[in-house]
């Protein structure tokens, strides 16, 4: 019997010993865009970055809980292309109305599943094959306005279709020139939490809240991805002489998508606090490294970053750390602060009463909402004015002002 106690104590220890003797497990949640000129991909390289550091440390057992993403759209989209491409060889035949059939399915399709659309000459071509076949069949009102609607999602698009007619490329040409010349609209993009990257009609036309001057009417493609990795699409009438008004909110529940709206949006409060301890849960970490990403007045990039202790259900504020946008100087900072946490675990940094700022750079400021014009990417603006002034001197745009001048015959060399 004695024995039998003797094992059973003997084997207890060795448990608890083996227990003492496990690495903590740590997880990095991604981290949120502060400020709407981060770049979205400085996020998934710091997180790549710090999370190596970590590893490096050797004093975790790094938990990777990530989020896996899921293709929202992907199968709605093949769907769509697969019947555009029916929809051309049934025209081939002369079977207008299958085509016809297979182009709406198309376009039903491309509308419900606007989020994937990042090519939006696909949406186009779409339009104007089925401007095309209703054109074949006599009803040129509906073709007239199928054709509207794609060389208005697109003003400057060169249409392929316009080259199998003369006829048709007649009537592009003047529909063109209608829709450039038309009154315009404006739209106005706003989302939950901010600082969402936006594709107006397959253009990064910057981040939300957003004013895009100068749209034509009738129906438009919009695209956020917010913060917290969320994707939202769908479509816009814009009218001539009016606003429309774009709201994407976001709709996850997970704790990742909670926790980094939360932090997106310049805060840790009592939610993000309860989303931390779930996310943590699930990952079965002890520990939950999360933060928010903002610029530095254009000359590089600012993490705030927090550690929440499970056991202790704290949240501790870590050293700040600053680096360029590339993260080309990154290292250094993340190994400082890998090697802090490695030191001190969930004691490591202030202790944080929520609610808190996770930036205090950004209390008090107000959401500037920029202003675009329609069909003109960021960036791309100073180049077209440089173009502009070139032609207002004189010069023609991207050549040099003439000739050069021959060089004269070289001397021959002499050897000394």
């Amino acid at each position: 019997m004695r024995r039998v106690i003797s094992v059973f104590c003997f084997l207890a220890a060795s448990t608890v010993l083996a227990q003492e003797g496990e690495k903590p497990k740590l997880t990095v949640v991604p981290f949120a865009l502060l400020s709407a000129d981060v770049n979205p991909r400085a996020s998934t390289k710091a997180v790549g970055m710090l999370s190596q550091e970590f590893k490096s440390a050797e004093k975790f057992t790094l938990v990777d809980a990530a989020k896996k993403e899921s293709d929202l759209f992907g199968e709605g989209l093949a769907e769509a292309r697969k019947a555009v491409d029916a929809a051309k060889e049934l025209r081939a035949k002369k079977k207008f109305r299958l085509a016809d059939e297979q182009l709406t399915k198309a376009i039903g399709l491309f509308q419900k599943h606007a989020g994937g659309v990042s090519d939006i000459g696909e949406v186009v071509d779409a339009y104007a094959l089925l401007s095309a076949v209703q054109f074949n069949t006599g009803r040129d009102e509906d073709g007239q306005k199928s054709l509207g609607t794609a060389l208005g999602l697109a003003p400057d698009r060169d249409l392929p279709l316009a080259a199998t007619s003369a006829l048709f490329a007649r009537v592009v040409a003047e529909t063109k020139k209608a829709v450039k010349e038309s009154a315009k609209g404006q739209l106005v993009v706003e989302s939950t939490p901010g600082n969402a990257a936006l594709l107006i009609d397959g253009l990064p036309l910057g981040a939300s809240p957003l004013t895009v001057k100068d749209v034509p009417p009738g129906l438009h493609f919009w695209r956020a991805a917010l913060p917290n990795g969320e994707v939202q699409g769908g479509t816009i009438e814009v009218v001539a002489g009016k606003q429309a008004l774009v709201r994407a909110v976001s709709a996850s529940k997970d704790p990742e998508s909670r926790l980094l709206a939360a932090v997106a949006q310049n805060k840790v409060d009592a939610d993000a606090l309860t989303a931390a301890k779930e996310f943590a849960g699930a990952a079965q970490a002890e520990l939950l490294i999360f933060g928010g990403l903002s610029s530095k007045q254009g000359k590089g990039l600012v993490l705030d970053s927090f550690v929440y202790a499970v056991a202790q259900n704290e949240v501790r504020r870590l050293p700040r750390a600053s680096f360029d946008a590339e993260l080309l100087n990154a290292g250094m900072e993340f190994y400082n602060l890998a090697g802090e946490v490695a030191k001190k675990g969930a004691q490591t940094g202030e202790a944080v009463k929520v609610p808190a700022s996770v930036s205090f750079d950004l209390v008090g400021q107000a959401t500037k909402v920029a202003e675009v014009k329609y069909g003109v990417v960021p960036g791309k603006v100073a180049a077209a004015e440089a173009l502009e002034l070139d032609g207002a001197q004189g010069k023609e745009p991207g050549k040099d002002d003439g000739p050069r001048k021959p060089l004269g015959p070289r001397a021959p060399l002499k050897k000394k």
